[in-house]
């Protein structure tokens, strides 16, 4: 998939950040932390400066005028009765520096690289494969709510395993006070791929469910009949012997770009908003393959059958996203909170394919289109673009280790509304008179694609390297 970009806003820090940005009248506001400051000058030197000063002048004299307006760094509003602006600089320990409100962390600019350790929301299917005790009838052997059946392949969580991820971030300030930012980012959670197997050589009784709406007559054509319970065999006594193999797959990635503006900042927190762009892509992947082989005594010993039922799904979540990030120091500590919201439109793409071939004992093969839940009536591909919220929320706590090195661990919760999954798309009705090799479709042909959706979340913790300079 294309790099694009992701996000969530679940909380209003406004109030916080506010309250760590004021700074009392009278007081320097003070360099970040880990900047280096100035030695203090020796006894002897404060008293020569001492005597080389001028008499002070009248009080008088040192009243401001009537009306003045308060004394500003460009950049900077200074409160008044705070010291003039060489003196705020020379505070912070920059005599040079034209801004007295650089609130930190240090550096113009920054890169960093997390370790993602996270689990997703599961893809929930149906009742992909059944058992049934030896000696059951075929027209009940393996149906759902039938006598003795089991089932052997449920897989109603799949992909929902902790997996592996990295995220690379950097990011620039556009003016010396750090007022004004640009940042971007990337992220990838690992590919999960689960894998479900179920057969037999012939003793005992796997089959595939699914509801019917036709019977399939003796002369070999069919009638329409009120909807039940029926199944495709796998392996059965003196028929079939074969397996069925599921897989299923998925991948999760994303990205932005933001412009962060400072909203309020003291020497030992920050309050950002944050206004940009989000993608998030993900990708399921369900294939559903048999390779079954026909018994002596059957209709077709000797023959080979490979079905194969492949649903594929993508979701591309474009949208212009907002939030706040605040961060807040103690010494050589910090916390740091980071909730976004993205708001936009989720293109959906859901393919689905299937196919039947079948190999006779000289080796010849026939292939024809469809499997078992992927027929001529629901295969081919499909698009939707549907309105879509990305929330997400960080937490970090970590140590800055020198003026250009901090490291940190934290959480991670993301979520995404209206996504497509296959298991959304799965029709587990199924017009017996469509499954290969057919003849004349009789009656509704099922299955049928009907776009539903779902929603989607992903959380797990982190472990960063940051470096600024």
């Amino acid at each position: 998939m294309l790099t694009r970009f992701l996000g969530g806003l679940v909380a209003v820090l406004g109030t916080v950040g506010a309250l760590q940005a004021q700074t009392p009248n009278g007081q320097f506001r003070a360099k970040p932390a880990f900047a280096p400051s100035k030695p203090a000058a020796a006894a002897s030197e404060i008293q020569q400066i001492k005597a080389d000063a001028p008499a002070p002048a009248s009080p008088v004299q040192t009243l401001p005028a009537v009306g003045a307006a308060t004394p500003t760094v460009a950049g900077c509003n200074l409160e008044a009765g705070t010291p003039c602006a060489a003196d705020v600089a020379a505070a912070c320990g920059d005599t040079t520096s034209a801004c007295d409100c650089l609130c930190g962390p240090p550096g113009r600019f920054w890169i960093g690289g997390e370790w993602l350790y996270w689990t997703t929301k599961g893809n929930k299917y149906p009742v992909l494969a059944t058992g049934a005790p030896a000696g059951t009838a075929r027209n009940v052997a393996g149906t759902l709510g039938g006598p003795g059946t089991t089932n052997l392949i449920n897989p109603d969580n799949a992909n929902s395993d902790w997996r592996s991820g990295f995220r690379v971030y950097g990011g620039l300030w556009l003016d010396e006070c750090q007022r004004f930012g640009i940042e971007g980012n990337f992220f990838y959670l690992g590919n999960s791929n689960q894998k479900y197997s179920a057969g037999s050589d012939g003793t005992n009784i796997v089959t595939r469910p699914f509801t019917n709406n036709v019977r399939r007559n003796t002369d070999g054509t069919f009638t329409t009949v009120s909807p039940y319970q029926d199944t495709q065999l796998v392996s059965f006594p003196n028929v079939l012997s074969g397996t069925i193999n599921v897989e299923s797959k998925s991948e999760l990635i994303g990205g932005g770009a933001n412009f962060v503006r400072n909203l309020c900042c003291s020497p030992c927190g920050r309050l950002d908003v944050l206004l940009g762009y989000r993608y998030i892509g993900l990708t399921d992947t369900l294939t559903i393959r048999e390779d079954l082989t026909g018994l002596q005594g059957s209709q077709f010993p000797g023959f080979r059958f490979q079905v194969e039922d492949r649903f594929r799904t993508e979701n591309h979540f474009h949208g212009g996203v907002m939030g706040l990030a605040y961060e807040r120091r103690f010494g050589s500590f910090f916390v740091g909170v980071r909730s976004t919201v993205a708001l936009g439109v989720n293109h959906s793409v859901v393919d689905i394919s299937g196919s039947t071939t079948v190999t006779d004992p000289a080796g010849n093969q026939t292939r024809y289109a469809g499997g078992l839940l992927a027929q001529p009536s629901n295969i081919g591909r499909y698009t939707k673009d549907t309105f879509s919220v990305v929330p997400e929320i960080g937490l970090k706590l970590g140590v800055q280790v020198t003026d250009h090195l901090r490291v940190y661990g934290g959480y991670n919760f993301l979520y995404m509304s209206s996504v497509t999954r296959p298991g959304d798309v799965i029709d587990t009705r199924v017009n017996s008179s469509q499954i290969p090799p057919r003849t004349n479709p009789t009656g509704e042909l099922f299955p049928k694609f009907e776009h539903r959706s779902s929603d989607y979340y992903a959380h797990g913790v982190m472990v960063g390297l940051e470096f600024r300079y």
